[in-house]
């Protein structure tokens, strides 16, 4: 009776008699490794019935009819097909019929960057909901994952977006990246606050990002970055000539022109190409002042002051 009931118990556990003859009749049997093997097994049939709840969740969500239902599984079956140009079609032709959530979670796994953009595009076109779980998405514990979801805020273009996308702006490189990328395809005064605070920090790949985004950001964008012409870090002063330079605005050229004496060589060439960019009478003045500067300085300027 007393080895009946530890089979019972044992057996409650999921494990097979097999198994549990030995578990009982084999002294050196690890218990603990046993213990270890069923909880893997266990969390992975949870794992798979959350799986399934969700997905009916999904479904209960998107459909009315039967027939509803059915159509929308066959397309999600297409979503999750092995072979990257079923995915890339099941969501180019039918972006708002699948369901957003079935979208969203297939776009976090997906490993195809063609199919990716297509997903992209496809979650756009579900609009406000979509925003909201794009925002949300900007916050999750993976970077892969938070990297895609400011992808797809930039396509949306949404200035609701901009408060996450600023908190990635100190994210992992590729992310911080990807985030002042969006914010520039946003735009705005909040973007352009954000990215100008910014000038300066981080990697070369990073700090090329925000300057490239502020240099599409228009006429709005002069004025923050003329206030941090005179900023103590040299890499701020040269980062916003350079945006300034892709601006392309006159306003700036007395600002780019009063760098041309910094103390900092970088920063006096940044200034140099940026008037150089920008041309007029006044861009050439300035740069025929210092073509008689001896090193670089005074070589590009009698460069530019050629052409």
């Amino acid at each position: 009776l007393e080895r009946l009931l530890s089979i019972q118990h044992l057996k409650s556990l999921g494990m097979g008699l097999e198994e549990i003859a030995r578990a009982l009749d084999d002294p050196g049997f690890d218990a603990g490794e046993a213990l270890a093997r069923h909880a893997a097994l266990v969390e992975g049939r949870i794992a798979a019935e959350q799986d399934l709840l969700d997905r009916l969740r999904r479904l209960q969500a998107a459909s009315g009819s039967w027939e509803e239902v059915l159509d929308t599984i066959a397309l999600t079956e297409r979503l999750r097909h092995p072979d990257a140009w079923v995915r890339f079609r099941a969501a180019l032709d039918s972006p708002t019929s699948a369901p957003l959530d079935e979208l969203l979670e297939t776009l976090r796994y997906e490993p195809a960057p063609g199919v990716r953009e297509v997903l992209t595009w496809a979650i756009v076109q579900h609009g406000a909901p979509a925003l909201d779980a794009v925002v949300v998405g900007l916050a999750d514990p993976d970077p892969e994952v938070r990297h895609q979801m400011a992808h797809v805020a930039g396509k949306m273009a949404d200035p609701r977006a901009v408060p996450g996308l600023v908190g990635l702006l100190a994210d992992e490189p590729e992310v911080a990246a990807k985030a002042a990328f969006s914010l520039g395809q946003i735009g705005g005064p909040d973007a352009i606050a954000a990215l100008v605070g910014s000038l300066g920090v981080g990697g070369s790949v990073l700090r090329a990002t925000i300057v490239t985004a502020l240099g599409g950001l228009g006429a709005l964008a002069v004025e923050p970055l003329l206030g941090r012409l005179g900023a103590r870090s040299a890499a701020v002063r040269a980062d916003a000539a350079e945006a300034l330079g892709a601006l392309g605005d006159p306003r700036a050229v007395p600002g780019l022109a009063g760098l041309l004496a910094d103390t900092e060589e970088d920063v006096r060439i940044t200034a140099l190409m940026s008037l150089g960019a920008i041309g007029g009478d006044a861009a050439a003045r300035a740069i025929g002042g210092v073509t008689g500067t001896p090193g670089r300085t005074g070589a590009l300027a009698r460069r530019l002051a050629a052409t």
